[in-house]
């Protein structure tokens, strides 16, 4: 190993797709958070539970566009 490749240097790859999870997880946190606002929903344990649920959506959806946007280079 010389000394311009690290271990884990596939991670420095990645950043794109944390990127689009990044995105995806502000996408989906806003649009519960107006879901919320417009459907009158004030109730504590309701709220909380489906912005953590939209957060979790969100970050599953990011890395899925993120992975279909930015594809990994084949190896060899």
């Amino acid at each position: 190993m010389d000394n311009s490749e690290q271990s884990g240097s596939s991670v420095r790859d990645d950043w794109r797709n944390r990127i689009a999870g990044a995105i995806g997880v502000a996408v989906c946190a806003g649009l519960s958070l107006l879901a919320l606002n417009l459907a009158d929903v004030h109730m504590f344990p309701v709220g909380l539970l489906v912005y953590a649920a939209a957060i979790v959506v969100g970050i599953f959806l990011g890395r899925f566009v993120g992975s279909r946007f930015f594809p990994k280079p084949p190896d060899g």
